[in-house]
């Protein structure tokens, strides 16, 4: 049974970043707007590679090809994330506690990351 719940929590934890990624890949004015609405340096750079991580690491992930990097690389990706668009220590009362609670959110799915980097990919992965 193991083998199996690592294959759901594979598609599960990849399944957001594939879906994020091509949304912004779709919609790329609107992912640039909310990359200059933080003023992060070279906003078309800084969506674009955005956009290529949560392609290629959660399509990586799901198929259970280079999970110890993919999760690695989506994990550190997920931290910057968290630091930059959830900061909630600069702000207060009500949107304080909402970005405080996006902040947890990603923090524990990069526990769901280095769960994955210990247990492996699980029997059903993609070993060329």
């Amino acid at each position: 049974m193991t083998d199996y719940y690592l294959l759901a929590g594979r598609l599960f934890i990849a399944f957001m970043f594939v879906l994020s990624g091509a949304n912004k890949l779709l919609f790329f004015s609107h992912g640039l707007d909310e990359v200059k609405a933080r003023n992060l340096p070279f906003p078309r750079l800084a969506l674009a590679a955005t956009i290529a991580v949560q392609l290629s690491c959660g399509l990586a992930i799901m198929a259970g090809f280079q999970t110890t990097i993919a999760s690695l690389l989506l994990a550190l990706f997920t931290l910057a994330t968290a630091l930059i668009f959830y900061d909630f220590w600069n702000q207060k009362d009500a949107q304080r506690t909402l970005l405080f609670t996006g902040f947890l959110e990603h923090i524990s799915i990069i526990g769901g990351f280095a769960v994955l980097m210990g247990a492996g990919p699980g029997a059903f992965a993609f070993h060329p």
